[in-house]
């Protein structure tokens, strides 16, 4: 992690970060632009430049999960610096195709569907840096800062991109995107980690991969927040969905304006950042989620239902006020709830939802488009995004944010660690002695440990009440070998040792203790 600083602002490695990735999102966008317009003029269906976005998006539904944990076991910096350059590799190669007039509307969607994939191996590794570059205290305002370098990139990417295809040529923007890319592999390169790497047994990736749904199934203020991300998202989808369309069809405009219509977004996005924090404070993050999202759909609507492109810019600038309240809202509530072994692996569930949403979105909103009407997609989008945001409300969100989930120190790792891992599973025993006038409630603290032992890695956690013992109660959950119980050991949040260390405080005080055994597979 880089040294605390009093802002982020004054952290120089986060705000090279944000530089560069503000180049390379910058170049993301001019080949949003390029990929776009491209597809207008090879086949204007509403459902084919749609696909543009899924085959943009889909990759990282699919992959995320399985890259995330690749991020949170091997060498983020070299997955970063191997990824993006072969990114530069295929844009390059799709660059050249464009130049010579061979694109058809496969190879579009095939070298879109290969950045995508090379996304879905950065990107959560990307987001994943952000806590790890800053403290928790500053969270919220790093978030903010990357957003504005994100929408400023959308803000003047697409304007430069319209602008290129139409004063120049078509194959420009993915030119300029492929050395974009370049600017990441450069600031990364220089990444120099200062934690300490604590030495932890080898995890396999099925067994991380499942570590980390375990994670989020037994973790409210992940999972409520990925939630919120896969309802907010899907409606929004035919917002970036049916840009190019509104641009060329509605308004009979070039790709110019299309640059113009996104950028208007973009600009709306930066501009909320300026009070994105009082706002937040005001209302909570929950509800202004629900207010935006509204608007959003309100937003939808009326770009649908104006015929002058002055005020589609306008509506265009509100929806990216609203988009970028929500994006910063949701994201911000799913890095509290993650330790920072859980970094790439809980963000990549984030960008799962919103990449998921987004694709399978944007393809059935451009099918009911081709059926009705560009203008009924538009009015569907709306009134769906509205009442989504309400059924929302049911998920709050920043459950995590007064949470340490930092690691806590001093805990202690089973004495069976000196002993030979032979792969076999291994059976935690805890066994507790209380006064049976307090075992109700002590069922009821010790059931409340659930949730924590999922957190750091059980399988089949049970909890029994002997019928010939009234004073004991036996809790046992499973762990698949010895060497991953050691990991989950010294894998344990701040929050969570508090929670068992109150435990067993209020057993002792009542008279009782705790017996801890572990059982090994022969």
């Amino acid at each position: 992690m880089s040294k605390e600083t009093s802002s982020p602002y004054k952290n120089t490695f986060f705000l090279l970060f944000v530089i560069a990735t503000f180049i390379s999102n910058t170049g993301t966008w001019l080949f949003t632009v390029g990929s776009g317009w491209l597809m207008t003029e090879l086949d204007s269906s509403a459902f084919m430049v749609s696909l543009v976005q899924t085959a943009t998006l889909i990759p990282l539904f699919i992959l995320a999960l399985p890259t995330g944990a690749i991020g949170d076991l091997y060498n983020q910096k070299k997955i970063i610096i191997i990824s993006q350059s072969l990114l530069v590799l295929n844009t390059l190669i799709f660059a050249y195709i464009v130049y010579l007039e061979k694109a058809t509307v496969f190879l579009l969607l095939f070298f879109t569907l290969l950045n995508g994939i090379g996304a879905a191996f950065s990107r959560p590794v990307l987001a994943a840096l952000t806590p790890q570059l800053v403290p928790k205290s500053q969270l919220r305002t790093a978030v903010n800062l990357t957003g504005i370098a994100y929408n400023l990139s959308r803000a003047l990417g697409p304007i430069l991109g319209g602008t290129l295809v139409t004063m120049y040529a078509l194959d420009l923007p993915f030119w300029i995107d492929a050395l974009s890319f370049g600017a990441v592999v450069l600031v990364i390169s220089f990444w120099k980690r200062r934690t300490k790497n604590e030495k932890l047994p080898d995890q396999k990736l099925m067994h991380s991969m499942g570590d980390s749904i375990r994670f989020l199934r037994y973790t409210p203020a992940l999972y409520h927040s990925i939630i919120r991300a896969l309802l907010f998202f899907f409606p929004a989808a035919a917002l970036w969905a049916f840009m190019p369309l509104i641009a060329k069809q509605q308004f009979s405009g070039g790709a110019d304006l299309y640059g113009y219509l996104l950028g208007a977004s973009g600009i709306g996005a930066v501009s909320s950042v300026s009070f994105s924090n009082f706002i937040t404070r005001k209302l909570g993050a929950g509800r202004l989620t629900m207010v935006v999202s509204i608007l959003l759909g309100v937003s939808l609507f009326f770009l649908g239902l104006t015929t002058s492109k002055y005020y589609a810019i306008g509506i265009c600038f509100l929806a990216g006020v609203c988009w970028q309240l929500s994006f910063t809202s949701i994201m911000t509530s799913a890095q509290y709830a993650l330790p920072k072994w859980y970094g790439a692996r809980g963000i990549a569930y984030f960008l799962m939802a919103m990449s998921g949403s987004m694709g399978i979105g944007s393809a059935l909103w451009g099918l009911f488009a081709d059926q009705t009407s560009l203008q009924n997609g538009l009015y569907a989008a709306g009134i769906a995004s509205a009442i989504i945001a309400l059924i929302g409300q049911r998920f709050p969100l920043d459950l995590a944010k007064d949470f340490n989930f930092k690691k806590a120190s001093e805990v202690s790792v089973p004495s069976v660690s000196e002993k030979k891992d032979n792969g076999g599973w291994v059976m935690v025993h805890i066994n507790y002695t209380i006064n049976h006038e307090i075992k109700t409630e002590a069922i009821e603290r010790i059931s409340a440990l659930k949730n924590k032992r999922y957190r750091g890695g059980a399988r089949n956690w049970r909890l029994f009440s002997p019928e010939e013992n009234k004073n004991q109660l036996i809790e046992t959950y499973y762990e698949p070998s010895l060497n991953q119980l050691i990991r989950h050991q010294k894998q344990v949040t701040v929050y969570d040792k508090e929670s068992e260390e109150e435990l067993s405080k209020w057993i002792t005080n009542k008279g009782g203790h705790i017996e801890r055994l572990f059982f090994h597979e022969v």
